[in-house]
């Protein structure tokens, strides 16, 4: 053992014991005092090795007696020593006193000191120091005694990931140890690395890649979950691309396990095509050539889909590999319910972005492709028979001939007719109602389900539609839908050039759909004619359709015997065709259909939008100029009917100014020579109260409650005029975006209002008694003193009636007018403060209205605008997904190995 391990042991005692069967303590003792007993003794070494023995026996304060005052070489790990017994004393300044006091050039000591200083620093709990402290060993001395282990420890239990991660990274490199890969692993699994960018592991993963490919697959698929749902992702994914070697992968969660995810997820539509077309080829490729058993089979049609979508960006190497798999795969890899799923989430995406589709045709979609039913589709032009025949084969009539609408028939043991819509299925109760439905006409057709009990369709596994044979798409795409087509002719007509045209183009729809004939006999008025025209009938049909069935229906003929031919006819035909791998074509057809019509749609949905958006503009100019033109009419209309309001005021302010100085003028004639005039001014000012409240209740009021009705019936066709206004302004609007009807209702209940009102003001004018004759101007006072004074003598009464009398033929009574004026007028005033406001509530409604919807299209205006732009100039935000969606019928169809439709795109 080297001299600084046994230092580092604290054993450096045991040198001395070399050959001595004595106890340690009994052996240093004689040594020590063996050296003493010297001349120049030197018991530097002695003491040192002493206080090892005693740190041996934590007496502690004995080692450090035994090591204070070491000056030889010795001195540095005197001092370490020191420092680790006061450490041991949880002395901890000292401690660290006497650590950071050490001098020396070793190496070695040094590490020492800085571990133990990390053991000072945790326990105290001063973890910036001690992180600082490992974080420096692990720098410059990894190799010695553990201290990347010490050091994971240590990040682990303070939850510091960053600094284990970095830790398990660099070491991992250094040693190639799997156990700091392991350590990787955990960490990730933690998900506690996404911090890190993915380029930051990518020298532990080709590292890991050579050293051991389990655990480099473990490591690969944690981190693959925890870069999954974050902004790094598919930087994660070419960084993997990048380094990953492909080796066959089994297990359900092995690599190739997560590359078929992987896949999935960047052509779902998150992703731009932009964004992933130069990751998906590398991807693809690995995930093809670390595949194994049938998921070969899905990664090689993954691969062929791509590289047909995106011509020559696949190695070719593994494109002809990929070929080579498809082409020795002779079974169908694929379901309907992938297909159906597929399907959905167009729909779905449709629906999303507002694209009307016909909800309807995509119900019976999933009705009859995965249905383990023929389907049969049966029509004929107008008075064919082909409902009649119908109610042959179901065994009762449930259909009137002629029928606008798509039936669809199968077996139950009850009767239950649904209409299909655009929300669902609709229960019809009876099937009177549903006649009674039949008959009702909408823009697009119409869909009904009938179940119901029949022995012919239960026992054929058939399925029967029927829609009126026209020119519409709409009936055409259900050709689509059906195994085979049976065209029902009456024996009275001809089959023509036109039909023959119509049911080429049903056909070229689908092209597996098979096509026979039905002449359907009702009745036989001249046999040697029927057969005439029969046979004229079957010529025509063979001459178009020379491979085609023709059958002969006829109802003077036993129904049993017919149908049973039929029946077998149909049994054979179906069972020489291969109709699983015809009904995923059809899966095929449908969906690349339904691509190329939403292809089709984005012009269309832009010019819908740029029609919308010029339609709420104009719709916005409208409203914000019918708004102006009703606040101008409000401000008319109101200062209309309170200057009218006014003129009332006028008047009876203009009335009482005149009346009551003339009532009061008048009051002389109670003045008499026999009067009291000593309380003649008291009688006087008590009469002339009197007939100013007469006048007030009994002339003016009338007056003014006439004047009142008159004006609120003026007012009353002034707002009834307005409301025309607004009726015709609506009427306008409407007759031109008849699809945003407005009403613009006022509240007339303000008439009431005034009404009841009225009734307050004019049904009753009373005042305070008013101080007429005993106020203070001159005349007034010399009469009631005078009246006072001489009264009391006879001969007097003559001179104060005629000064009484003088006095109110002389006086203007102006200021009591003013006074009963104001009194009257302020009933008025209370009433005028409400006009108004109240006929600013009369069209507040229309007002809020107009408001609301110029808001809510102004804001159309704005989102559309936006979306239009973004159309314009983001074209792939719509043709991306559509672009995937077809990337994914690629692939299903090479699944379904099938013949290959072109793709839309070039």
């Amino acid at each position: 053992m080297t001299l600084e391990k046994k230092l580092i042991e604290k054993t450096y005692y045991e040198g001395y014991l070399q050959d001595r069967d004595e106890s340690p303590i009994e052996v240093l003792g004689q040594l020590y005092i063996a050296e003493q007993r010297k001349n120049v003794p030197d018991l530097t070494s002695i003491r040192f090795a002493q206080g090892e023995l005693y740190f041996q026996y934590h007496d502690y304060e004995a080692a450090i007696f035994k090591w204070e005052n070491i000056s030889n070489e010795l001195e540095p790990w005197a001092k370490k020593n020191l420092a680790d017994a006061y450490l041991e004393l949880e002395e901890y300044s000292t401690a660290e006193s006497f650590y950071k006091s050490v001098v020396t050039d070793s190496e070695l000591l040094q590490t020492e000191i800085s571990l133990q200083l990390f053991s000072l620093y945790f326990q105290k709990g001063n973890h910036e120091m001690a992180l600082g402290i490992i974080n420096n060993l692990v720098l410059t001395n990894p190799d010695y005694a553990n201290i990347p282990t010490i050091a994971k420890s240590y990040y682990e239990e303070q939850q510091n990931w960053e600094k284990a991660v970095e830790l398990a990274v660099k070491e991992g490199k250094r040693t190639d140890g799997l156990k700091w890969y392991e350590a990787l692993i955990h960490y990730s699994n933690l998900g506690v690395i996404q911090q890190f960018e993915p380029a930051y592991f990518i020298e532990s993963l080709k590292n890991l890649q050579e050293l051991d490919f389990a655990t480099f697959e473990r490591l690969s698929i944690s981190l693959w979950k925890n870069y999954e749902d974050t902004a790094y992702y598919l930087t994660w994914v070419t960084v993997f691309n990048s380094i990953y070697e492909p080796v066959p992968c089994e297990g359900e969660e092995g690599l190739a396990h997560i590359l078929e995810g992987a896949y999935a997820l960047l052509i779902d539509g998150s992703y731009s095509i932009k964004e992933v077309e130069e990751i998906v080829p590398a991807l693809l490729s690995n995930y093809f050539l670390s595949s194994i058993g049938q998921q070969t089979v899905s990664a090689a049609s993954a691969v062929l889909a791509w590289n047909e979508m995106f011509k020559h960006s696949m190695d070719q190497s593994v494109v002809s590999k990929a070929e080579m798999v498809i082409n020795e795969t002779t079974e169908t890899n694929i379901s309907f319910q992938q297909f159906m799923n597929l399907f959905e989430s167009i729909i779905e995406w449709a629906d999303k972005h507002d694209i009307p589709l016909d909800k309807k045709f995509a119900q019976k979609v999933h009705d009859f492709l995965p249905s383990n039913h023929y389907q049969l589709l049966m029509v004929g032009s107008v008075g064919s028979g082909v409902n009649a025949y119908i109610n042959e084969l179901v065994g009762e009539t449930v259909l009137a001939e002629d029928t606008n609408a798509i039936l669809t028939i199968k077996d139950n043991d009850y009767l239950e007719i649904n209409e299909v819509t655009n929300s669902g299925l609709k229960l019809i109760d009876t099937l009177t109602n549903f006649y009674e439905e039949l008959l009702v006409q909408q823009e697009s057709p119409r869909v009904f389900q009938l179940d119901t009990p029949s022995h012919y369709l239960n026992q054929n596994r058939w399925t029967v539609t029927t829609a009126p044979f026209v020119e519409d798409a709409s009936y055409a795409d259900y050709a689509m839908l059906a195994d085979s087509l049976l065209f029902v002719i009456n024996e009275q007509s001809v089959f023509s050039y036109t039909e023959y045209e119509q049911l080429k183009q049903w056909k070229e729809k689908s092209p597996f759909l098979t096509l026979q004939f039905l002449i359907y006999i009702d009745d036989l008025d001249n046999e040697k004619v029927a057969s005439k025209r029969l046979q004229k009938a079957m010529s025509a049909i063979q001459h178009y359709f020379p491979d085609s069935k023709i059958f002969i229906y006829s109802k003077q003929e036993e129904r049993e015997a017919q149908l049973d031919e039929i029946s077998r006819y149909y049994y054979h035909h179906f069972a020489a065709r291969k109709m699983n791998e015809e009904r995923l074509q059809s899966c095929i057809s449908i969906i690349q259909d339904l691509i190329t019509n939403l292809l089709d749609k984005r012009l269309d949905m832009e010019d819908s939008l740029k029609a919308s958006l010029q339609l709420y503009e104009e719709m916005v100019s409208k409203l914000t100029g019918a708004k102006n033109q009703l606040i101008d009419m409000e401000a008319s209309k109101s200062e209309l009917i309170t200057k009218q309001f006014d003129e009332i005021k006028i008047e009876t302010q203009e009335a009482i100014k005149k009346e009551i100085p003339a009532i009061l003028k008048g009051c002389k004639d109670i003045i008499k020579e026999d009067s009291d005039y000593s309380k003649m001014h008291i009688s006087l000012n008590k009469e002339m109260n009197k007939r100013v409240n007469e006048y007030l209740n009994e002339t003016l009021s009338p007056k003014i409650h006439r004047s009142i009705e008159e004006w609120i019936q003026a007012a009353h066709k002034q707002l009834e005029d307005g409301q025309l206004f607004l009726n015709e302004l609506s009427k306008g609007f409407n007759g031109i975006y008849k699809e945003h009807p407005i009403e613009l209702s006022c509240d007339f209940v303000i008439i009431e209002d005034w009404k009841r009102d009225a009734r307050r003001l004019s049904s009753g004018l009373r005042i305070e008694p008013l101080n007429i004759f005993n106020r203070f101007n001159a005349s007034q006072v010399f009469l009631k003193s005078a009246g006072k004074l001489l009264g009391a003598i006879q001969q007097n009464n003559k001179m104060l009636q005629s000064r009484y009398q003088k006095y109110l033929e002389t006086e203007d009574f102006s200021d009591v007018a003013a006074s009963v004026s104001t009194a009257v007028l302020q009933h008025f005033d209370f009433y005028e403060k409400g006009l108004e406001n109240d006929i600013k509530m009369f069209f507040v409604r229309p007002k809020r209205t107009l408001e609301q919807i110029a808001e809510e299209k102004s804001k159309d205006i704005v989102e559309y605008k936006n979306l239009l732009d973004r159309l314009k100039n983001n074209p792939e935000l719509f043709h991306d997904p559509l672009k995937l969606f077809e990337l994914r019928l690629l692939q299903y169809d090479w699944l379904a190995n099938t013949t290959k439709p072109a793709t839309t795109w070039t």
